[in-house]
């Protein structure tokens, strides 16, 4: 295990700027070692030494990899130059890492201008639920109790549970993550496997994690394959890689089945973490000798419904917010007008 560099990490900006850089140096030719001294001119100088620093790994017989890891690049573009390592095509993998960069960094773009105004939204109502229950709440209690108004009263109930709403709000928010915290700690326990079949039980995270695992799995096979590799070879390889745990255990367990004499498409008819249209992708491939391409293809297909479930999920986010605080809004209207129509008809 190589000693980590004491280094200054890099954002995800500057990481997709440096991987596109070096990827289109490397693609015009430049060696390796030559393009990250190239490439560390265009970097102020306190990231410079950290590539400098860093480029001293491959002087000294290091893999790419370990100059990659010293960098603390993103886990996910890890994993495509774990495998250009495999295939050789590293200009490729740079640039692809660089251009996935870039997505992450639009959709956190807009994630924020999505969750912005309605989280600002939440924590107004916050503060005017606390500004009710400190000077608001006890002068109608006072009230009630200078007009002796029954206590069982809905008015007077209504008060006092909009009273003790942010404690009820917190109480269930802490045992919320309590039982979450619980539900992951308990996984821990269980095998990568096992773990993600249980999570692929939950509802809110079934259609995200199939299509992660899918697509990740189509990806780094369809690469292994372009290579050359068989896919028993290919699926020998991907237990070396340690971005994903479960990628890496999944490939043991089918590539271990493949040696037991066992078909691919077979093992995973019963299989739980995937989606089903694999079995057929990797049928119609093989039946057409065209396996390597069509699971690039539907790696590519995958990755754009991945793009569009997260923009869908955060369409339908924002709308609960809004309808959670107007309601909040108007129980507190409610809560204080409601209270006066009764001791106004008490006379």
């Amino acid at each position: 295990m190589v000693n980590r560099i004491s280094i200054k990490n890099l954002s995800l900006v500057e990481q997709a700027r440096l991987l596109k850089i070096l990827g289109e140096l490397i693609l015009k030719g430049y060696p390796l070692i030559q393009a990250i001294e190239f490439l560390s001119i265009q970097f102020p100088t306190s990231y410079r030494n950290t590539i400098l620093k860093s480029r001293h790994l491959l002087i000294n017989g290091h893999s790419f990899i370990e100059f990659a890891k010293s960098m603390r690049l993103h886990p996910d573009v890890i994993v495509y130059l774990y495998f250009a390592e495999k295939h050789g095509d590293l200009s490729f993998a740079l640039r692809e890492g660089s251009f996935m960069l870039l997505k992450k960094i639009q959709h956190r773009a807009y994630l924020r201008k999505v969750m912005g105004y309605p989280i600002c939204l939440l924590l107004f109502l916050l503060f005017i639920l606390i500004i009710f229950q400190i000077f608001i709440i006890p002068q109608y209690e006072i009230l009630f109790s200078t007009f002796q108004t029954d206590h069982h009263s809905f008015s007077y109930i209504y008060l006092q549970v909009i009273k003790r709403l942010p404690i009820i709000v917190c109480l269930i928010f802490v045992i919320g993550l309590i039982l979450f915290i619980s539900y992951f700690l308990s996984l821990k326990k269980l095998n990568p496997i096992r773990q993600m079949e249980k999570l692929i039980r939950v509802p809110l995270f079934k259609q995200f994690l199939l299509t992660i695992n899918t697509y990740e799995f189509s990806m780094q096979l369809s690469v292994l394959l372009h290579a050359g590799f068989s896919i028993a070879e290919a699926l020998k390889i991907m237990q070396n890689n340690d971005s994903r745990t479960f990628i890496k255990t999944k490939s043991k367990f089918l590539y271990n089945q493949i040696r037991n004499g066992e078909v691919l498409q077979r093992i995973l008819m019963n299989d739980q973490t995937f989606h089903r249209d694999l079995i057929l992708v990797i049928d119609h491939g093989m039946n057409n000798s065209t396996l390597a391409l069509e699971l690039g293809d539907y790696a590519d297909f995958l990755k754009t419904s991945l793009e569009e479930h997260f923009h869908r999920s955060l369409r339908y986010i924002q709308p609960i917010i809004f309808i959670i605080i107007a309601s909040s809004i108007l129980s507190i209207y409610v809560a204080i007008l409601f209270p006066m129509f009764q001791l106004m008809n008490s006379f």
